[in-house]
C-alpha cells in the first residue's frame, strides 16, 4: 500500500492565495485514535510519533543517534533545553539502544508493532535528530530502511549531505523507488552549515537521484535569506518532486511582506507540489497582505 504522500498524482499543491485556514495536501497530520477515539501518541525506542512542527514532515519517525557533524548554526537539537542530550557534534547512538545490534532488533519488533498504522499514515521519516547519511550514522539507518522496504513499509530521508550515493548501505533501497523518497535541506546558506556538503552538491544528489527514477523532495527550512531559497526552489525545480518550506524560528532578518513576495515567486515557478508550513502561512498573513 503507497500513500497519498508517494503518489505525484495524489498530493496537491496549496495555492497561497487561497491562504487555507490549514494546509491539507497530504495527510500528514493524522492522529492514530484507540477506541475510545482519544489521541494516542506512541513513543519507542527507535519509532516514534513526533510532535508539534515536526508533525507536518511526518507522522511516524525513527531516530537512532544523537549529536551530528553538519555543525549547523540554527539547529534545533543545538539550541534546545534537550541540547546536552540531542546536540554536539559528537555523534553518538541513543543511550537505550546499547549497540548497533541491539538497536537493529529493537527497530525490527516496534517495526512490526507499528508497521500498519506507519503504513496508513504514510511513511517512516529518518530522521529528527542527527542525519541518517552522515559517516557515523549511514550503515545502521539504511539497514533499517532495507528491513522497513522488506516489511512494505515506505521511508523518507532527509539529508544535508551529498557524499553517500555509492555507499554499499544504499543500493537495495535504491532499487524500490515506490518505497523510498529520498530529500535534501537547502539554505543556500553554506557558512551556517560548515560540516554539511555545499548546497549546489547537494542538488547535484538530488539530480542523479532524480534522474535514477527515485522520487525527490526538499525542505526548505528554515528560511534564511528569502532570495537564497528561492534560489534553491529555482534550481531543483526539475528534479524535485516536492518541496516542504518554512521560515526560521526566532527572530528573523524578514518581515510578513518579504514571505508573501517568496510565496508568490515559488509559485510562479510552478513547482510540482509544495506544503506550506503552517507558521509559514501565519506569518505571511500576519499584516493582512494577502487576502
Amino acid at each position: 500500500m503507497i500513500s497519498k504522500e508517494f503518489s505525484k498524482a495524489g498530493v496537491k499543491t496549496v495555492a497561497p492565495a487561497l491562504l487555507p485556514e490549514k494546509n491539507d495536501l497530504i495527510t500528514e497530520a493524522q492522529q492514530v485514535q484507540d477506541g475510545s477515539g482519544k489521541t494516542v501518541h506512541h513513543h519507542g525506542n527507535c519509532i516514534y510519533m513526533p510532535n508539534g512542527k515536526a508533525r507536518e514532515y511526518s507522522t511516524w519517525a525513527c531516530n537512532l543517534y544523537n549529536g551530528c557533524i553538519n555543525v549547523c548554526a540554527y539547529c534545533y537539537n543545538d539550541n534546545s533545553i534537550m541540547k546536552s542530550v540531542l546536540g554536539g557534534n559528537n555523534v553518538r547512538l541513543k543511550k537505550s539502544l546499547v549497540n548497533e545490534a541491539t538497536a537493529y532488533d529493537i527497530f525490527c519488533k516496534e517495526l512490526e508493532k507499528y508497521r500498519e498504522a506507519i503504513i496508513a499514515a504514510g511513511a517512516l521519516h529518518f530522521n529528527f535528530v542527527s542525519d541518517p547519511c552522515i559517516p557515523e550514522t549511514i550503515t545502521l539507518n539504511w539497514k533499517c530502511i532495507d528491513y522497513a522496504i522488506s516489511q512494505g513499509v515506505p521511508c523518507q530521508v532527509l539529508t544535508k549531505r551529498a557524499d553517500f550515493l555509492d555507499h554499499p548501505s544504499l543500493q537495495n533501497a535504491l532499487n524500490h523507488p515506490e518505497l523510498l523518497r529520498v530529500g535534501f535541506s537547502l539554505t543556500g546558506c553554506d557558512d551556517l552549515e560548515p560540516g554539511a556538503s555545499p548546497n549546489l552538491e547537494r542538488i547535484q544528489a538530488m539530480r542523479t537521484l532524480h534522474g535514477a527514477g527515485i522520487p525527490t523532495w526538499a525542505s526548505i527550512e528554515p528560511i534564511i535569506d528569502p532570495q537564497k531559497s528561492l534560489d534553491m526552489v529555482a534550481l531543483t525545480i526539475n528534479c524535485c518532486d516536492h518541496y516542504k518550506i518554512g521560515i526560521l524560528s526566532g527572530n528573523k532578518g524578514y518581515g510578513p511582506d518579504q514571505i508573501c513576495k517568496f510565496i508568490h515567486e515559488v509559485n510562479a515557478l510552478n513547482p510540482r507540489s509544495v506544503y506550506w508550513k503552517q507558521s509559514l502561512l501565519e506569518f505571511a498573513t500576519r499584516n493582512q497582505v494577502m487576502k
